[in-house]
């Protein structure tokens, strides 16, 4: 997921250099686009606005998708955490259980003598 964004971010980057080129006329659109008429070079911004704002959604939408990946996976460490608690938990329990009923036994076995 992260080499998606990676890229998305990469191709909106230079969708944006481009973009600068072309308004700051160091890019040629007749050239480029093979553009003459006024209606071709108004068509041919509508049409890189489009595109842009498709980017920016798809940008968007996968910027979410991966903050949504990564609280999926800080969850599961935090479960993993909780479990690994409780594992060690019950162990010393059973460790302290277990040494107290072998000092109890030695007891009543001092006791008895």
């Amino acid at each position: 997921m992260k080499a998606l964004k990676t890229l998305s971010d990469v191709v909106v980057f230079c969708y944006a250099v481009f973009i600068v080129l072309l308004l700051t006329n160091l890019l040629d659109h007749k050239t480029l686009f093979d553009s003459t008429t006024e209606e071709q070079v108004l068509a041919l911004y509508k049409a890189l606005g489009a595109v842009g704002a498709g980017l920016m959604l798809v940008k968007l939408l996968i910027g979410k998708l991966y903050i949504m990946s990564l609280q999926y996976d800080r969850h599961r460490a935090q479960v993993k955490i909780n479990e690994l608690k409780a594992d060690l938990y019950e162990r010393k329990q059973a460790y302290r259980s277990n040494s107290y009923s072998e000092s109890a036994s030695m007891e009543m076995a001092v006791a008895s003598n």
